[in-house]
């Protein structure tokens, strides 16, 4: 019996796979959808809705268990690869948060929706550092707009400088009391403070319910009311005729024929560990940046002896995150003793700093903006680094509930050669394929930026009247933001970069890589995964046009 050859194979179902495959699929092509991790059950595998007194180490999971991958504890260690039992070396130098399940991280992401605006694509010729992308901001913007009618997202139109507006399905979410007086007493120092927008509903969209304001997110939503590709993308594809989902397949290599050209991949099966393989005419690789470009240094061959399409040799390098700085946290005295309220919301901030660095001088290149955080929670929040024991702890800790508010910097990340990954052959995974290794540190221009941060969260908390609580001024490790990017770069010559300005490799016309690996540059502004779709998109578009008219064969 012949074996079966599909049009495509995906791999991967997070932001990137999963949108290829939403596209190739409606474009009419038959695809096989490959995903290392398992199908779940929102209801079920979600621990949305425990509290901290229902689990043994009070949510924080046992100390030191996850090697400092903030992301994983009590409530998602099910959903996360430890780090302690998939070891890979250089976690200090490295965060490597990989979640291997239907909808990949999308099913606890941050859900942020800025969109990037021309600046952000062209910081050479406009902004005087890093490199140019090969596309622009008219490129991609109508591929935001249906990425945003797909995802469904609560925001305003702002008519902020270099942060086009996009499609919103619902008005922003009301900001707490914090966030109002964070926004009123900001503008005394010059500090814009804007509705966040998105990607937890605030109208009912698409047969998904607006958020109920649970407040958690970040464990996973058992009702579909933030966005992820497990509850927005997947349920439109199962069922149809020319989709096949295929759960625990962890593809190890891309296969390729005498041509060099790519003929299918190999995977081991999750839970048996038995190898398996399926063949395609194309392959689309979208299993998050490490994870792809992990892939394509792994298939080599007499053609490929460095790796998948990396006659260049940058595949893995220009490796980024966003540079993400240490939080700091503060008391705002006029709102000590607040009779509590619930200011859960919609999980995260509901108003945000952008970058406003754009008409001042600084002493570094790029820009960054601050997340914040305030209001009640189920947590101990401020009470935790409070000392102390009996009626006066107790009344401590009441006094400052509510009164509590954080700011951290994300800021833009230069690409640098320096910072890459490459395969680790002495360390391998449990199905015996090669880990990789990182040699990322922080740069100059990191350090700089990082001062002009924290000397703006401390002006802005001095015009808050807040009582600012020790801190260290700190540089996180790249990949903390868990924002990884690069590592296969697109370009239009083939010498300095992998992939074309669709994400079509160079050299194998054949393969796309739709996650972020194919970033030029880290831009500092919010969020990056509506980016990272409607770059998929665009991509998955010009996959189906080439193979309609036979131009991958």
């Amino acid at each position: 019996m012949a074996t079966k050859v599909y049009d495509v194979v995906v791999v991967g179902s997070g932001a990137g796979g999963a949108t290829a495959a939403y596209v190739l699929v409606n474009q009419g092509l038959e695809v096989m959808h490959l995903e290392a991790g398992r199908m779940l059950q929102p209801g079920k595998d979600f621990r949305t809705h425990l509290r901290p007194w229902d689990l043994p180490f009070r949510g924080q999971g046992k100390p030191g268990d996850y090697d400092g991958l903030w992301k994983i504890n009590e409530y998602t260690d099910h959903l996360y690869t430890n780090p302690r039992k998939e070891k890979y070396d250089s976690i200090d130098k490295f965060h490597w948060t990989r979640l291997r399940a239907v909808g990949g991280r999308t099913n606890t992401w941050g859900r942020s929706c800025f969109r990037h605006g021309t600046m952000d694509f062209k910081t050479q010729s406009m902004q005087g550092f890093g490199e140019d992308w090969p596309i622009g901001y008219n490129d991609i913007a109508p591929y935001y707009d249906r990425v945003e009618r797909l995802v469904g997202i609560a925001g305003n139109r702002d008519n902020y400088f270099n942060m086009p507006d996009g499609i919103y399905s619902g008005p922003p979410h009301p900001p707490r009391c914090g966030e109002l007086f964070l926004k009123a007493h900001a503008a005394k120092a010059g500090v814009p403070v804007l509705h966040e927008r998105t990607a937890a509903l605030s109208a009912n969209h698409d047969g998904r319910p607006k958020c109920h304001y649970c407040g958690e997110c970040g464990r996973g939503c058992d009702v579909g009311a933030r966005f992820s590709t497990l509850d927005g993308i997947i349920p439109k594809l199962r069922g149809k005729r020319n989709y096949t989902l295929r759960t625990n397949s962890a593809v190890h290599e891309v296969l390729t024929g005498e041509n060099g050209r790519c003929t299918g991949v190999s995977f081991f099966d999750s839970v048996t560990g038995q190898p398996g393989e399926v063949r395609a005419k194309a392959v689309v690789l979208a299993a998050s940046t490490v994870e792809s470009v992990r892939i394509m240094l792994n298939s080599t061959s007499r053609i490929h002896p460095k790796g998948l399409g990396n006659g260049s040799g940058l595949l893995g390098h220009y490796v980024m995150d966003s540079m993400k700085a240490g939080g700091v946290s503060a008391i705002l005295p006029v709102m000590r003793n607040r009779t509590p309220i619930n200011e859960d919301g919609a999980g995260g901030s509901h108003m945000t700093i952008p970058r406003f660095n754009y008409k001042r001088k600084n002493n570094y290149y790029g820009g960054y903006f601050l997340l914040g955080g305030t209001g009640f929670g189920s947590g101990a929040g401020s009470g935790s680094g409070v000392s102390g024991w009996g009626p006066d702890l107790k009344k401590q800790i009441r006094a400052n509930n509510g009164a509590s508010i954080s700011l951290r910097g994300y800021g833009e990340r230069l690409p640098e050669y320096s910072n890459y990954f490459e395969i680790d052959p002495g360390n391998k995974d449990r199905f015996g394929i090669p880990q990789v290794r990182f040699q990322t540190a922080p740069s100059d221009n990191d350090r700089k930026m990082m001062e002009d941060m924290y000397n703006w969260i401390d002006e802005i908390f001095r015009a808050c009247g807040a009582e600012v609580m020790p801190y260290t001024r700190m540089i996180e490790p790249m990949g903390d933001a868990t924002h990884e990017a690069g590592a296969a770069r697109m370009g239009t010559d083939p010498h300095k970069s992998v992939l074309n300005p669709y994400c079509q490799s160079h050299e194998v016309k054949n393969l796309f890589v739709t996650d972020g690996s194919c970033f030029v540059s880290m831009p500092g502004t919010h969020g990056i995964t509506t980016l990272m779709m409607s770059l998929s998109w665009r991509a998955s578009e010009y996959l189906a046009h080439k193979m309609k008219k036979g131009e991958l064969a």
